[in-house]
């Protein structure tokens, strides 16, 4: 039996609406048990409306109304009674409810879930809760990679075009991170069949695409993040730059920032190819694709155009080891802050042989975030009536050496997992060749699969290449609080 079994029984809505029922745990407002209302076919209205509410109930509306409003007035009351939903009607045993206050409401689904999935009569205390909450989060990211799994398969199945490349990725990422919160890497079986989505995705010239379908109302690129900001008019913008990270980084972070009770909307877009700090940072910051003959690249270059973007603004370039307080931002409208620990802990991480995942990397970013300043300096943004952006300039994978190299005589520029030669030499090279959109003059070299031209098995965090880990990158926008 399901627990929202136990919820409809206690409401008793069958046959008997219009139901107006206060809900003061959160519970009937989440997607679990609206889910549920929806496959049986029970029309329901949410509101936080006295005048809304009154219309329903005076039109005798087969309806069940869920509000979070305790203070019913006496018009109402008069002619419906309301059921007050409390955390002692939740369908579980013991003294746990009591904590319950204290969670989030996504956390109590979690051990609901988890409670009627093991044994639904077990007793639950209060002295228990950090367990019980550790298992219900264990078991819920478990239920959730199966569901991930399917996703991907589906999207696997059809054209490898830009919005598929896009929803990919965020659905891999996520797969990624939670295999690594449940130390399950069954997820590695669908490597090569995402490797080669992308791969098709690149070869039909998608990233073209991508770039045409990219406009500032609905960036699906890097270099129209600053169009999109310009468009939204707001008085005060922070955009936070964290260099080399993807989404399944993004995930861990925002699973970090968790108990700070903050809302962000996440939007996939692509990087510059190769998904190179030089290039695709650039390119944030110049907001144009005209990046790849930059004499300087690099923070200086990046803070200048900034500043021209939003030339009839007071801006402010920050990096992570600059103090963020109200007296450092004083005066200034448009500021951005760069974050480099994710590409610095990357390059820096330590593996053994054959260990090719990002458990140890990723172990080494939260040690880095629990001893940081971010969530202060987030903390400071919002207090100082700042609208956060976030963005990132590429993500990674984790590459083995492939013992080859290309000569430096032969190459423009050169990274590990991607390299860009001048046209005509690349017939000197008998490794996979990629155009660069917009740009005539060049070619990407790139190793095979998820190798790099390095020493023979060597292993590390890498970018410049195609994968969707490495070209598709978060973009956010914090909700107001």
């Amino acid at each position: 039996m399901h627990w929202q079994s136990f919820i409809d029984i206690r409401l008793n809505y069958e046959n008997n609406l219009p139901v107006l029922v206060i809900d003061q745990t959160g519970v009937l407002y989440a997607p679990a048990y609206r889910h549920w209302l929806s496959e049986k076919d029970i029309e329901v209205k949410l509101t936080d409306e006295i005048m809304e509410i009154r219309k329903l109930v005076d039109y005798d509306k087969q309806v069940l109304i869920i509000t979070a409003i305790e203070d019913i007035p006496f018009f109402i009351r008069n002619k419906i009674t309301p059921i007050a939903f409390s955390y002692n009607d939740l369908p579980l045993n013991g003294d746990i409810k009591q904590a319950f206050k204290n969670i989030s409401t996504s956390q109590i689904v979690e051990i609901l879930d988890y409670v009627f999935a093991t044994n639904m009569h077990q007793v639950l205390s209060a002295n228990d809760l950090e367990k019980v909450l550790e298992k219900s989060e264990q078991f819920a990211s478990t239920k959730q990679l199966s569901i991930l799994s399917n996703q991907i398969k589906k999207i696997l199945a059809q054209e490898a075009d830009t919005n598929n490349i896009l929803r990919l990725a965020k659905l891999w990422a996520e797969l990624i991170y939670l295999s690594y919160k449940t130390d399950n890497n069954e997820y590695k079986q669908l490597t090569q069949q995402v490797d080669a989505f992308s791969d098709t995705f690149i070869d039909i010239k998608g990233m073209e695409q991508a770039f045409y379908a990219s406009t500032h109302k609905k960036p699906k690129t890097v270099d129209k993040i600053l169009a999109n900001i310009k468009a939204d008019k707001q008085e005060k913008i922070a955009l936070i730059c964290f260099d080399c990270m993807g989404f399944a980084e993004w995930y861990l972070l925002k699973d970090f920032f968790k108990n700070q009770q903050w809302e962000f909307e996440d939007s996939a877009v692509f990087a510059l190819l190769p998904t190179l700090t030089s290039i695709s940072r650039s390119a944030i910051f110049q907001g144009n694709t005209e990046v790849y003959n930059l004499k300087y690249p690099g923070r200086n270059t990046e803070a200048k155009a900034f500043s021209e973007y939003f030339k009839d603004k007071e801006t402010k370039y920050f990096t992570e080891a600059d103090e963020i307080n109200s007296n450092t931002l004083l005066g200034y409208e448009y500021i951005s802050i760069l974050y480099n620990f994710f590409d610095e802990l990357s390059h820096s991480a330590q593996f053994p042989p054959n260990k090719e995942s990002k458990e140890l990397y990723f172990k080494s970013v939260l040690a880095y975030l629990e001893k940081s300043s971010i969530i202060h300096d987030f903390q400071i943004l919002i207090e100082n009536g700042f609208q956060i952006y976030i963005c990132s300039d590429h993500g990674s994978v984790v590459a083995k050496g492939n013992g080859r190299k290309i000569e430096k005589y032969l190459s423009d520029d050169f990274a590990k997992r991607a390299v860009i030669v001048n046209k005509g030499n690349e017939e000197l090279i008998n490794e996979r060749k990629v155009e660069i959109p917009f740009v005539e003059d060049k070619i990407l070299i790139l190793p095979e699969g998820r190798t790099m031209f390095a020493n023979k098995n060597q292993i590390e965090v890498n970018h410049g290449g195609t994968t969707v880990e490495e070209m598709v990158v978060p973009y956010i926008k914090m909700k107001k609080i």
